[in-house]
């Protein structure tokens, strides 16, 4: 359902398909998209009812990502797992612009349960350590500026990196940044 509605949207805009419409070529009930997408927008984005708190929770009890990642790392692995940034979204984007803002909304609401999963999976217990959310925060981070990269209309898609790539090599620099002693300029 995900990949037509976007191909709908690429190809209608918006208010150019309905739900049913995307029903019926996709050959599911209406009833049945209700039961997976609270919206047309959220089938767009492919953000599917009780899937967020499911991945969740397998993450917070060590699956979905290698568990010998570090937290940052693993919340961007999870990111790179459940993140499908394919050049489909960004034509999406491009010919609806409003629904970067509803994307980047959506990630803003899922941070304080992705900041529960890290907290578990880490044992991290104590309500005054902050780590959890300082991490959450610096995923989040790293995801806005790699989506305002990805984005831009500046970027080439056809020899740009993907989504995945510009990400990882984000929390590398970030990473570099941290951690040099201010010396090191070519990170």
């Amino acid at each position: 359902m995900v990949v037509e509605a976007r191909r709908a949207t690429i190809e209608h805009g918006l208010p150019g398909f309905t739900i049913e419409q995307l029903c019926e070529t996709v050959g599911v009930s209406r009833r049945t998209f209700f039961n997976h997408f609270a919206s047309k927008d959220d089938a767009v984005l492919g953000i599917e009812q009780g899937a967020t708190e499911e991945m969740l929770g397998a993450y917070a009890s060590g699956a979905l990502v290698p568990d010998d990642l570090d937290p940052l790392g693993s919340v961007v692995a999870l990111a790179i797992e459940q993140v499908h940034v394919e050049a489909l979204v960004r034509r999406v984007f491009e010919r609806e612009p409003a629904m970067v803002a509803k994307f980047l909304t959506a990630v803003d609401v899922q941070l304080a349960a992705v900041g529960q999963a890290v907290r578990e999976r880490f044992g991290w217990t104590d309500p005054d350590d902050r780590r959890a959310q300082l991490v959450t925060e610096a995923a989040a981070g790293l995801l806005k500026v790699t989506a305002g990269e990805f984005f831009d209309d500046a970027f080439d898609e056809t020899n740009g990196p993907t989504f995945v790539a510009l990400l990882t090599e984000n929390l590398r620099q970030l990473r570099a940044a941290i951690t040099t002693t201010g010396q090191d300029h070519t990170a």
